[in-house]
């Protein structure tokens, strides 16, 4: 029985465990390899820092090229994040910092053009609640093109949703 629950332990944390591309109240700087885009988001907030630590999947893109740009930053502290990269293209890479004075982030986008995007695209429901551990995927045949985003000040922390587009070999 004792080595069941240690077996079912290690499994809890195993699955938990991931390769953080940032620190609490550290830059955050991701770029997918070329030719591909975002497909998973898992993120974790701490109470005593008041901010997140992220993880990213990458998925193949079809026909995605090199013609890529950073955008600036998007939202300003404590206000609402609601970005969307121009029609075709991706969300491949983002950039944020941390404020300790508004514990609250500042956001940059990277954008590929990909022209193998169906117009048939959705915003997902709030895929977290506040203070808590997230992971979400990109629907099968989908690509990340948008993201919104609200800061609670009380809680010191943000609630996400997404915006997804089909995509079709071409």
């Amino acid at each position: 029985m004792k080595t069941v629950a240690l077996l079912l332990l290690l499994i809890g944390l195993l699955g938990r465990s991931h390769g953080w591309h940032n620190r609490y109240d550290g830059l955050l700087n991701f770029n997918c390899p070329g030719g591909q885009s975002i497909s998973s988001i898992t993120s974790e907030h701490n109470n005593k820092h008041e901010d997140r630590i992220w993880d990213f999947g990458c998925q193949a893109t079809y026909g995605q090229t090199s013609q890529c740009y950073w955008t600036g930053y998007v939202n300003d502290f404590d206000q609402v994040l609601m970005f969307e990269c121009p029609p075709q293209h991706v969300i491949t890479g983002m950039i944020s910092y941390h404020s300790n004075a508004h514990e609250d982030r500042r956001w940059k986008f990277y954008c590929c053009r990909s022209p193998c995007i169906t117009s048939s695209c959705h915003w997902t429901s709030y895929v977290n609640s506040f203070d808590e551990y997230f992971h979400w995927t990109v629907p099968d045949q989908n690509v990340l093109v948008g993201v919104h985003s609200y800061h609670q000040n009380r809680e010191e922390d943000r609630r996400w949703r997404y915006k997804v587009c089909g995509q079709y070999k071409c």
